[in-house]
């Protein structure tokens, strides 16, 4: 989605390339090809991921979805930057200059679990990042459009306005933020489900997306960070959309804003989150996935709300040590659900209670009791095995750990996101060698 053409002033048509031949992703592309960021590619219509049916109908009117939505006039900014969380599902746009500082939801491209893609185990969305080994882009004007229309099915060559005259901005080829999809034949031009949804673009409600274009439509160039682990700030705290919902991080019961809402500790994420008491149902919320009643572990007599695990939100991956899990409704066991509930994925770097939290081949350190977990982590003597979707791994000798052993590589310059709480980004030498990494160590 590198380059746009608007004619006649309403029809935006988005060219991409017959070389990615799916979605927004393009780990068709293959390790062979380079191209630079942002380089335009040749025409051709790609996938939208997942859609809700009845959008994807011809035999029904537009509705508003061929009209442009007008630009709303607000200050633009000075010296703005995006932080794009692809497992948080934000977009955080701030301008220290002007004081400006706005977190907004989005809806990333969907898991990848074609096995042997350039992408597998990530969002679709991660595949700039894989093939430029950078996570840094920006937004320019000759990539940006305020008002794109059309799209081409690449299987039926039908056309449909599914991008409802909303902007689109490019921040890395054929990668681009645009509006919802979603019910695009609304007057306000649809609705966000928040969640992986994508083949690689990045989804924001209507509104957010044309805030976001108008702010910074006459800058040059805005800076664009993407990273796959949720924000944090420098003290460990999350940034986060400011509509808390289950499965939210909280410090306290006040956090959690919605009716019912109160904080629950994890035991494995040494973090709260946003939970509600239930007797047997639990409310939804639009553009979220669907809750289901459990009873709470730690109170008896007592149900929790809890998000249901599904494509959107696919592992239980926007929540900190969540696990998927079946689990019997309160005061129904006969109905069962898998849902979200607190534990650890057991890899390299993740918070564990014991030995039987970490996948084969790990063991838990550093674990002192229920409620102190150690990491996941195995020993080493040179070089670490590393997964895909999770932070590459490095050999130390580190005392708190035993020695030589495995941990998490993460980034400085974001606050050290890929580290759970209790560990901090610091500099080590390889064990045995003498490359110097960034790795998450206890603090």
């Amino acid at each position: 989605m590198s380059r746009i053409v608007t004619r006649l002033g309403l029809l935006c048509l988005l060219p991409l390339t017959a070389l990615l031949g799916a979605g927004c992703a393009g780990d068709e592309l293959g390790d062979a090809l380079e191209l630079e960021e942002g380089t335009e590619l040749p025409t051709e219509d790609l996938p939208l991921g997942d859609v809700d049916a009845d959008d994807m109908k011809a035999d029904v009117g537009w509705g508003h979805a061929t009209e442009c939505k007008p630009i709303p006039s607000l200050p633009a900014l000075v010296s703005p930057r995006i932080v794009v969380s692809l497992q948080g599902m934000t977009l955080h746009l701030s301008d220290a200059a002007t004081g400006y500082d706005k977190v907004f939801p989005i809806g990333p491209g969907s898991i990848d679990t074609k096995a042997g893609s350039k992408t597998f185990g990530e969002s679709l969305s991660y595949y700039p990042l894989a093939a430029y080994k950078t996570g840094d882009f920006s937004l320019r004007p000759a990539t940006n459009t305020a008002c794109k229309i059309w799209w081409t099915d690449p299987d039926t060559k039908q056309n449909l306005p599914v991008f409802a005259g909303l902007p689109f901005l490019s921040w890395s080829g054929s990668y681009g933020i645009h509006g919802p999809i979603d019910n695009f034949r609304a007057a306000n031009g649809g609705s966000l489900r928040r969640g992986f949804v994508s083949h690689g673009c990045l989804r924001m409600e209507s509104a957010d997306v044309l805030e976001v274009y108008a702010r910074i439509r006459t800058l040059a160039n805005v800076p664009v960070h993407v990273q796959r682990e949720p924000e944090r700030t420098a003290d460990g705290e999350r940034v986060d959309v400011p509509e808390p919902w289950l499965g939210s991080e909280c410090a306290t019961d006040a956090d959690c804003s919605f009716d019912g809402g109160f904080c629950k500790h994890n035991a494995y994420s040494e973090r709260g989150f946003c939970s509600a008491r239930c007797t047997k149902y639990c409310a939804d919320k639009a553009g979220a996935p669907q809750s289901f009643c459990v009873a709470d572990p730690d109170e008896a007599g007592k149900g929790m709300c809890l998000p249901k695990e599904s494509s959107v939100n696919l592992g239980c991956r926007p929540y900190d040590h969540f696990e998927p899990a079946t689990r019997a409704r309160f005061n129904q066991a006969s109905v069962t659900a898998r849902v979200c509930v607190p534990g650890s994925a057991g890899w390299i770097g993740d918070h564990c209670l014991a030995d039987a939290d970490c996948q084969v081949g790990n063991s838990c350190r550093g674990a002192t009791g229920p409620l102190a977990p150690g990491v996941c982590t195995q020993a080493c003597t040179q070089y670490c095995p590393d997964q895909a979707g999770s932070a590459p791994t490095f050999c130390v000798n580190e005392p708190e750990l035993g020695g030589a052993t495995c941990v998490r590589q993460c980034t400085p310059a974001s606050n050290g996101a890929e580290c759970p709480a209790g560990f901090t980004c610091e500099s080590r030498t390889r064990n045995g060698g003498s490359t110097v990494k960034s790795v998450c160590v206890p603090e």
